[in-house]
């Protein structure tokens, strides 16, 4: 009897028909696969590669033969068979792939991506070395050897991992989880397949179920989409002044385009972080390029896109403002304030990669005069962006700056946002103690990210609906 672990890394909500479809699914493992003992891990809310590491090292744990990968995001019976369709036997099907050929190391299930041109996530070799998407017209709907198979829906034989270093996911900055795995194994002398008769449908986030029957409909609306959101002069702030400014001054502070920037992040170590014990400024201050980097490719992200675009949407930018952002790192929202006339303080840790981007971007943009670096006050509001939870003094230092601030006055941050708790460096994850905290110094959640002393004050009026 063969051990399987179900690996779900859990990044966002599921969705309705994903988590009814995934019960269905379990089901059917449970009573139709006797010849298999079944194993469930999940990984909620957490990095990418970390989740995936986490479940890997679960799957060893329990000495699992084989580890199957799914996302929170993906319908086996895309159809909507009731009862226990034979759809759920894909899983039978993959593990007699990888039983009949021991050189095989990973096989996979069709499945699409979920905006553009919802083309297969597949990639194949090309004449030059490189990887690239597959064609409709190169998919046969049979067993087919590939250079990446999509790691939202994909078999790994776990004796694969004796011959794979830890870590063996790492961060995106320059290669998907799927492609590093993959090339991972293809390294390690294992093959990479995908049945392409088995197809998995991909949840859109208007909860839609792409298939290969309504692929192209999607496609078509929203390449309709795009061009309709170009046809605007302002399309929000991440593609004008702000995001923009903040990319052309970190290239020319790094002395390179940020497509080169992922090789110098990936530098990016926190192995010896236990070594600084409690001297995180020591640690901080030892991180230099390669922080910036970092910060520049994070700032990007769809994710934290969203975050700075709802952050400035909360400030009055048209008033005479004074705050503090308190481990402000590269700083790109509160750097943008600056540059619309407001003052702030910029508190971080000196030598700091990121913060010296900081120093040096307020005197290449001539608000050096609007600039400070040390706490000061009152102020009008707060910002705590990704840094409570790097503080171990947080009580200290959350005293310290709500005292700061004007009666009125406002606290935001991301910190209840994030649930990365697999980070050596979040020190502090506690949010209810956080939250409880916050309150007995007299400041009050409007929402997950907005705090006020008393009243709004200085804050938009339209943030009592954020």
């Amino acid at each position: 009897m063969s051990r399987v672990c179900i690996g779900i890394p859990c990044y966002r909500d599921v969705s309705a028909e994903t988590l009814e479809d995934y019960m269905r699914f379990a089901y059917y493992c449970g009573r139709r696969m006797p010849e298999h003992e079944f194993l469930l891990a999940i990984k909620p809310k957490s990095e990418q590669f970390r989740a995936r590491n986490s479940i890997v090292e679960a799957a060893l744990q329990t000495a699992c033969d084989y580890l199957f990968f799914l996302d929170d995001d993906h319908v086996i019976d895309w159809e909507g068979t009731r009862g226990p369709t034979q759809r759920y036997a894909m899983l039978q099907t993959l593990i007699g792939h990888l039983e009949s050929d021991p050189k095989r190391g990973i096989v996979g299930a069709l499945y699409y991506h979920r905006g553009g041109e919802c083309k297969p996530v597949l990639m194949k070799y090309g004449n030059d070395g490189g990887t690239y998407w597959m064609r409709d017209d190169q998919i046969t709907g049979e067993l087919q050897e590939v250079a990446v198979t999509g790691g939202g829906c994909m078999l790994l034989r776990l004796s694969m991992f004796d011959k794979i270093k830890s870590p063996w996911f790492e961060p995106e900055f320059s290669l998907g989880t799927d492609l590093q795995i993959c090339k991972k194994a293809i390294d390690a002398g294992f093959t990479v397949w995908c049945d392409t008769s088995i197809k998995v449908g991909h949840v859109l986030n208007k909860r839609e179920v792409i298939t290969p029957n309504n692929r192209h409909r999607i496609a078509m609306e929203s390449a309709s989409r795009v061009a309709q959101a170009d046809e605007g002069v302002e399309t929000g702030w991440a593609v004008s002044s702000a995001l923009q400014l903040y990319r052309m001054d970190a290239e020319e502070y790094m002395g390179m385009p940020i497509e080169g920037m992922p090789k110098i992040a990936e530098r990016y170590s926190m192995d010896d972080l236990a070594s600084y014990g409690k001297n995180l400024e020591g640690y901080y201050g030892s991180r230099g390029r390669e922080q910036l980097a970092r910060q520049v490719l994070f700032h990007h992200a769809p994710g934290m896109i969203t975050q700075m675009e709802m952050f400035l949407g909360m400030i009055n930018k048209n008033a005479d403002g004074y705050a503090v952002d308190f481990g402000c790192g590269s700083a790109p929202i509160s750097m943008e304030l600056v540059l619309r006339g407001q003052r702030m303080d910029f508190i971080d840790i000196d030598g700091a990669g990121a913060y010296e981007f900081t120093k040096w971007r307020a005197k290449k943009r001539g608000v050096a005069d609007r600039c400070g670096w040390k706490l000061g006050g009152p102020y009008d509001y707060a910002l705590f962006f990704d840094s409570i939870e790097h503080l171990a003094n947080w009580k200290e230092v959350l005293a310290d700056i709500c005292g700061r601030l004007k009666d009125g006055g406002a606290l935001i941050t991301n910190y209840l946002l994030n649930f990365d708790y697999d980070n050596p460096e979040h020190i502090t994850m506690n949010k209810k103690e956080v939250q409880d905290y916050l309150v007995s110094l007299g400041i009050y959640p409007l929402n997950q990210v907005l705090w006020t002393k008393s009243n709004l004050g200085f804050m938009d009026q339209k943030t009592k609906e954020v």
